[in-house]
């Protein structure tokens, strides 16, 4: 099991000595997010790293496990994609990590050891079930966006903490110089780098799959779309979904989404920070995937307008499905039904803050031309969504 000791030492001297002017300038709140991951982290990391080395022993035939051959979504943030996540895991022959299994239990050992713990704590009165709950409440009032906690589906690059090497970290240590090399990733991070990360992940798959025999894994990793290079060598008979949501929509959004991480880890002076960045990997992500992508067949790779999607969720599942060759069953066409429903009828009423964002929202939509011009999308229809506030995940 990998780890970059290297980034994470240089993270907290980043955070010692050039955090002025940044999201993470030393605050109270900050200083204890610091404590935490330079004190308690360690012995998390090494909890981790001794269920990996348990697992061969109680564990034996997984040396016998084959390779898994996953659907990835990828696509710039908030382009819809845990929507479209959790609209297709309904669909009882996909199933993903949760937020459990990500942070606390990666290997089996670990899975093993939590559902005893549970066990335990049900004879007791349950404390440890209401500390989840609580826990659950504390971060969806943080992260409002859409529904999360630990027992929701979730992006599965946040792994990769466990190895410290992830475009996930950006959210905690905003630091560009020390992230872009994420935004690259297939041109940025050194093969070997890549392939002992990737391996750590095909790992971690296959554990998940040996709990989940007979199911297809079904992954949503923005920050996987710069890495798809990288998939396809370590899944070489991996099929891609990537969504496209116009700049327009996508970029305040986006913009928001770290505002509020940042405002998670530490205490901002400005309300949107570090627009640039975002705007810099949005341009890579919108062009590199595809560019990659597109030489795969139908039967492979999709692509997905994020309008298309919300307004007919159903037509856009059972397109996917007919390329890739995928079964419906009644219950999920019966449940795509209610969901068309649900999202034609949905109506977000909040508006992000355009003009303190600084944005313009026809430059954005010349500025990002070229990158979308691969794409070749009748994307006209939403350009006139200009004057409508984009809707969340």
């Amino acid at each position: 099991m990998p780890f970059n000791l290297r980034l994470y030492l240089t993270d907290f001297y980043y955070s010692l000595f050039r955090a002025k002017g940044t999201p993470a300038r030393l605050s109270v709140k900050r200083v204890f997010v610091l404590i935490f991951l330079f004190l308690v982290f360690p012995f998390w990391n090494l909890y981790i790293r001794l269920g990996f080395l348990l697992d061969p022993i109680f564990f034996p035939d997984l040396k016998h496990l084959y390779t898994p051959d996953p659907i990835f979504i990828v696509g710039n943030y908030r382009s819809g994609s845990t929507f479209f996540h959790r609209l297709l895991l309904r669909d009882q022959q996909f199933t993903c990590l949760k937020a459990w299994e990500i942070y606390f239990a990666p290997a089996l050992v670990h899975r093993k050891l939590i559902r005893w713990i549970l066990k335990l704590s049900e004879s007791i009165g349950s404390p440890v079930q209401k500390a989840v709950q609580a826990f659950d409440r504390m971060l969806n009032d943080i992260y409002p966006m859409h529904k999360t906690g630990l027992y929701t589906f979730e992006q599965d690059s946040q792994l990769f903490y466990h190895t410290w090497s992830s475009f996930n970290i950006f959210a905690i240590f905003p630091f560009p110089e020390l992230a872009r090399r994420y935004i690259y990733y297939d041109q940025s991070v050194p093969d070997g780098e890549r392939r002992k990360q990737f391996g750590f992940y095909s790992r971690v798959l296959k554990r998940h799959l040996y709990n989940h025999p007979g199911k297809r894994y079904l992954a949503k990793n923005p920050d996987f779309s710069p890495a798809v290079e990288t998939l396809l060598d370590r899944f070489p008979n991996a099929k891609f979904i990537n969504l496209v949501r116009p700049p327009e929509d996508m970029i305040p959004s986006a913009i928001n989404l770290w505002a509020s991480n940042w405002r998670a880890y530490g205490t901002p002076l400005e309300d949107f920070p570090q627009i640039e960045i975002v705007k810099e990997y949005a341009r890579h992500w919108y062009y590199y995937p595809h560019k990659v992508l597109s030489k795969l067949g139908p039967d492979r790779y999709q692509l997905v307008c994020f309008e298309d999607l919300i307004s007919d969720p159903k037509a856009e599942v059972l397109r996917i499905y007919n390329h890739f060759g995928l079964e419906a069953t009644e219950e999920m066409i019966e449940f795509l039904e209610e969901e068309t429903i649900r999202s034609r009828n949905y109506n977000n009423g909040g508006r992000y803050p355009i003009e303190e964002m600084g944005l313009d929202l026809e430059e954005l939509r010349e500025e990002f031309a070229p990158f979308l011009e691969d794409y070749h999308l009748e994307m006209e229809h939403q350009q006139l969504r200009s004057e409508i506030e984009p809707r969340e995940e």
